[in-house]
């Protein structure tokens, strides 16, 4: 009786005092939201020309609860089987991998990612797999006790055994929750099986508390999956499910706008910014480009768009009903500014204008003269140090001067965005090459411009007042201004001195004056130093970003004291790395002197003693530096009297301080487009496009609208106006005339045009520029930068255009891929249009 009381006590604690907890625990555990995600939206061309999109594939998955220590082996190697003999594999990998050289075990988190990157990374993994973050293990480590956890016993020589009991679970003793099953099965397997089903577990655990299944196999044959179908009663862990892949149908066409999806790399932005908007861990995402840039217009992962079915699961997590079912929406479709026969043009003609440009190099090199010429310098570098830079990649944007959209951003070279979907050799091969392929270089890259600068040098004289559309200015030889140094100071390109006499402002555009522009740039400047050039190429657009919808823009730098050395900041926030490099002059200079006399400097005195000189040397004028660093070396470095009178102390020390303090000499190289400046070239074509009779600065745009599923326009984008030159107008003719001087049987880059079906000079105007690079010490002519720019039609400009070669030698190098484009562009134009009466239904055309 005292049983059968307590059994009814037990029963009605159950049904009635805590019946409704545990219907809801069971409610939960029987019934699961599984979310439904509609497809990534489309990235077209402005004509509709589809540059990406996605197709539905087959995707094999697989589902383990988080708190069920049941480990499925033999299900999953049956997949592994099945995949293999219909040519697939697994999409997941395994961040553990075995080092082909030491033949020891190291983690895999990605090539070429931050330190920060790899820390978050190897946290994530700690902690999804159940290791503590409060100690470092190794590779080795992490190995070993995964294999354990899993089952295997390592039997050596890349073999490994697991014991199954009769449901092909893996028996695991020393498990938390072991296994006492009896075994009925013992196999072996290989070391690159035993990764396999590690990567699969392990991707698992990374998602586990998503409580939905996991694709562990994509783009997988119908034979495959109709095979795990058919198999479905003893594989009840693995599935099949509709995914999505994505498609780039013209393969390498404008991949450095496009960009591509991939797997989410970073676990702290998916924990603070993806998962609260929707997104699973095992989601793709736009890792570059537009599809990065665009991301929320694009995806549909985020839980605005995801639709759901509610189900009923038996205990083996079977669905045994649907309750309810929303459908998904899919993402936008991004329409671009992008002329996809454009931009194929431009590809290939700044494709072979690279290719034209190294063998001319390749051939100079050989030249005997040249050789002779430079024999010093190639005797003076160090090769090993610092190899040879010929042209390798490339540049050619093409923007609408009526709207300040782009038509065209080309580069050499591209690559195949499919094959980084794909992954794999090929993947690993583009994210490796040295050239930088995934890099933007219209808008990641940035160089000194040469002398397309000189019509901001000279609009800023003309529109100041220091130079008139009529006044001339000869070329005088040397320099002298800032300097009593006769073989110091700088001078024209060309000895003939005699061929730039009198020259107004078309002329010494056409003729590319050095000493003309000197001069503008000396006047600018005054007596006073003022900075009147570097605010009117503030004014042309040239010290800021764009914002063009591409991410990873870089800031254009125009010289000025702030972007020489700005003593606000820290040496590794400058902007340039002048400062570093002269503080690490300054400190070599300094710990030699020590030790001449016998004295070796603590590391921190010595970085304090250098900042409070580099700071002195802005403050005040150069005449003084000696007398004010005479008490910062005493006081911080407690040099006696005699040490700071000494000549060898305070020698080099000027000429240190002197390359981090803004005059009259960088003025004037920057005036050239010399010194510190260093332009991107999406920042150049919207100077370059500012030249036109329109005179507007635009800030570009490559994302013409976003369109829903249904067709409806959810957002049309236009470029802004960063500013309108009226100063300008009346000498923008005058620019202009100079700009058409150099293509034509005088000008800088006439050899280029003499064989061309166009008369250069009446289609077109345009400008060279050849900017010196400096490589270890040595300015060597054939690694010069080469740029070209120019504006056509002529009479009315519709387009600005840009071609950018790094180490292409001279800016003349640069003409052919602007000269082939122009050419096609004109030749699109000349096309008639014609209008064809069709005749009405049911009737034969004539």
């Amino acid at each position: 009786m005292v049983l059968f009381g307590v059994l009814v006590y037990g029963i009605f604690q159950l049904q009635i005092t805590n019946g409704e907890s545990h219907a809801q625990v069971t409610g939960a555990s029987a019934i699961k939201r599984i979310p439904i995600k509609g497809s990534r939206g489309m990235i077209t061309d402005v004509n509709s020309v589809v540059l990406a999109k996605s197709e539905k594939v087959y995707n094999v998955t697989f589902y383990r609860e988080n708190d069920d220590w049941d480990y499925p082996t033999r299900m999953l190697l049956d997949t592994l089987e099945i995949l293999s003999r219909y040519g697939s594999d697994i999409s997941v990998s395994c961040p553990l991998r075995r080092n082909e050289q030491s033949n020891q075990w190291e983690f895999a988190f990605g090539e070429g990612i931050s330190e920060a990157a790899w820390n978050s990374r190897l946290e994530t993994f700690y902690r999804n797999n159940y290791f503590s973050v409060s100690r470092a293990y190794s590779a080795e480590e992490c190995f070993t006790r995964l294999r354990k956890r899993y089952g295997f016993t390592d039997l050596g020589g890349g073999k490994y055994a697991l014991q199954l009991d009769s449901r092909g679970v893996s028996i695991v003793p020393d498990a938390d929750s072991p296994n006492k099953n009896p075994c009925v099965e013992t196999i072996e397997v290989t070391e690159e099986t035993l990764m396999k089903v590690l990567a699969i577990n392990i991707t698992m655990q990374d998602n586990a508390f998503n409580s939905v299944p996991i694709s562990i196999a994509t783009d997988v044959p119908y034979e495959a999956v109709s095979e795990i179908e058919g198999r479905s009663m003893s594989m009840d862990w693995v599935g099949v499910s509709v995914g999505e892949k994505r498609i780039y149908p013209n393969g390498s066409l404008a991949s450095n706008i496009i960009g591509y999806t991939g797997k989410i790399q970073n676990a702290e932005r998916y924990f603070n910014e993806l998962q609260p908007a929707g997104y699973a861990m095992n989601d793709h995402i736009g890792l570059d480009g537009i599809e990065a840039y665009m991301e929320n217009w694009l995806t549909a992962n985020i839980t605005q768009r995801q639709g759901e079915r509610l189900v009923q699961k038996d205990s083996t997590g079977h669905i045994t009903g649907e309750l309810s079912y929303t459908p998904p929406t899919d993402g936008n479709t991004v329409k671009l500014t992008i002329n996809a026969a454009y931009q194929k043009k431009a590809e290939e003609c700044i494709r072979d204008n690279v290719e034209a440009c190294r063998a001319e190099q390749e051939k100079k090199m050989a030249d005997s003269k040249w050789l002779e010429t430079n024999k010093d310098k190639i005797a003076y570098r160090n090769w090993d140090e610092y190899p040879l830079q010929l042209a390798d990649t490339g540049v050619l944007l093409v923007m609408k001067i009526e709207d300040g959209s782009m038509l065209a951003m080309a580069q050499y070279p591209t690559y195949d965005l499919n094959a980084m979907i794909e992954s794999g050799e090929a993947a690993r091969e583009i994210v490796m090459d040295e050239r930088s392929l995934l890099m933007n270089y219209a808008v990641q890259t940035r160089a000194e411009p040469g002398s397309i600068f000189k019509m901001c040098t000279g609009l800023a004289a003309l529109t100041n007042g220091e130079l008139t559309p009529t006044e001339t200015i000869s070329d005088g030889g040397r320099f002298m201004a800032y300097t009593t140094n006769r073989e110091e100071a700088p001078r024209c390109w060309t000895n003939n001195y005699a061929s730039h006499k009198d020259q107004t402002i078309v002329e010494g555009l056409t003729n590319s004056c050095n000493y003309f522009f000197y001069t503008l740039a000396s006047r600018l400047y005054g007596d006073t130093g003022t900075e009147r050039l570097y605010k009117y190429a503030a004014e042309m657009g040239l010290t800021s970003k764009t914002g063009i919808e591409l991410p990873g823009e870089l800031r254009s730098v125009v010289g000025n004291q702030v972007n020489l050395y700005d003593t606000t900041v820290s040496l590794q926030e400058q902007m340039t790395d002048t400062p570093i490099i002269v503080a690490n002059a300054i400190k070599k200079h300094l710990i030699n002197f020590g030790a001449s006399n016998g004295i070796e400097y603590d590391e921190a005195r010595l970085d304090n003693c250098i900042k409070q000189l580099m700071e002195m040397a802005i403050k005040s004028g150069s005449d003084d530096w000696v007398k004010n660093a005479r008490p910062i070396f005493m006081t911080e470095l407690n040099m006696t009297r005699s040490m700071v009178m000494q000549a060898a102390l305070m020698s080099d020390l000027w000429n240190y301080l002197n390359t981090i303090k803004w005059g009259g000499s960088q003025e004037i190289q920057m005036g050239i487009g010399q010194s510190i400046t260093l332009l991107t070239p999406i920042t150049v074509v919207r100077y370059v496009g500012a030249l036109s009779d329109t005179g507007i600065v635009w800030n570009p745009n490559i994302v013409s609208s976003i369109v829903s599923p249904e067709g409806e326009i959810l957002s049309q984008r236009s470029a802004t106006k960063h500013n309108v030159l009226d100063t300008a107008q009346p000498y923008l003719p005058y620019i202009l005339k100079g700009m058409e001087g150099v293509v034509d049987e005088g000008g800088t880059a006439k050899t280029y045009f003499r064989d061309w079906k166009y008369t250069a000079a009446e289609v077109m105007a345009g400008k060279t520029g050849t900017s010196q690079v400096t490589i270890g010490g040595i300015k060597l002519d054939l690694e010069n930068n080469a740029w070209f720019v120019a504006l056509t039609p002529k009479e009315k400009p519709e387009i600005a255009i840009v071609s950018f070669i790094p180490n292409g030698y001279a800016g003349a190098q640069a003409t052919r891929a602007a000269r082939d484009f122009i050419g096609f562009y004109l030749d699109e134009k000349a096309k008639t249009e014609v209008v064809l009466e069709l005749p009405g239904g049911n009737s034969l055309c004539p």
